[in-house]
């Protein structure tokens, strides 16, 4: 076999003394110079790093990063977070909100997030120190902003499921506005052979139910208010009954 020497019984085994080692050429004597001149040593080890859980105030854990959940216009929302290190947790914000620190039982630590755009996006990075062994700990999350909705005061037959035959039903005062002072109009979504709606300046948006049974529905809309309010989209329905 190439560069095996072979031993025979009876062939003493020649054992080489450190000063009688082949000597290193000039190109590998170089080379270890060079090295040695450099400095260079072994990398050192690293400690894993550490891992922050974020949680909602009950318990139930956020999605996983980067996209966490969903932030309303003027909605605050409570996160609780932990880290592996053992350590607090700091959250930082940019984007459509705003945080701030709430007081908290160890080992949590916990913030208030405020959305405050309905259509930029809050940025959340949570970082605690190195810790039980660990690294240092961040993550970053992106909550989407959403707009919240408008306000609007509905008759009482608006929370019904029920209405009966040949009877007339005040859906809301004419003319409607929401809170932010878009017009609200109905109009029939669904069977409009047992139903119909009529506007009257002095009883309001009405509900007529026909002579026969069945099912009806309506819906009432009105525009939204850029970028903060959504439009109004409100349906209602109702089994016509005797």
């Amino acid at each position: 076999m190439g560069g095996e020497i072979p031993l025979t019984r009876g062939t003493p085994m020649r054992i080489f003394q450190k000063s009688s080692l082949p000597t290193r050429t000039p190109a590998i004597a170089a080379i270890a110079c060079l090295v040695a001149g450099l400095g260079v040593t072994a990398p050192a080890a690293h400690a894993d790093s550490g891992t922050i859980t974020p949680a909602y105030s009950n318990g139930s854990s956020w999605p996983a990063a980067p996209t966490g959940p969903q932030l309303m216009y003027g909605q605050k929302q409570t996160v609780l977070a932990l880290s592996s290190t053992g350590q607090d947790v700091a959250f930082a914000v940019s984007g459509g909100c705003t945080v701030e620190a709430v007081a908290s039982s160890a080992p949590s630590s916990q913030a208030q997030i405020t959305g405050t755009s309905g259509d930029t996006d809050c940025n959340v990075t949570m970082t605690s120190p190195a810790g039980n062994g660990l690294d240092a700990a961040s993550v970053t999350y992106t909550m989407e902003a959403i707009p919240t909705g408008q306000t609007v005061k509905y008759g009482s037959v608006m929370s019904k499921s029920t209405v009966k035959l040949n009877k007339t039903y005040v859906l809301a005062t004419y003319p409607l506005k929401t809170d932010k002072g878009k017009t609200v109009t109905f109009k029939i979504n669904t069977g409009s052979k047992y139903c119909s709606v009529k506007k009257s300046t002095t009883k309001g948006w009405l509900l007529k139910v026909g002579s026969k049974t069945g099912k009806c529905s309506v819906i009432a809309t009105a525009a939204a208010v850029p970028p903060d309010y959504a439009a109004v989209s409100r349906k209602q329905f109702w089994s016509v009954v005797k």
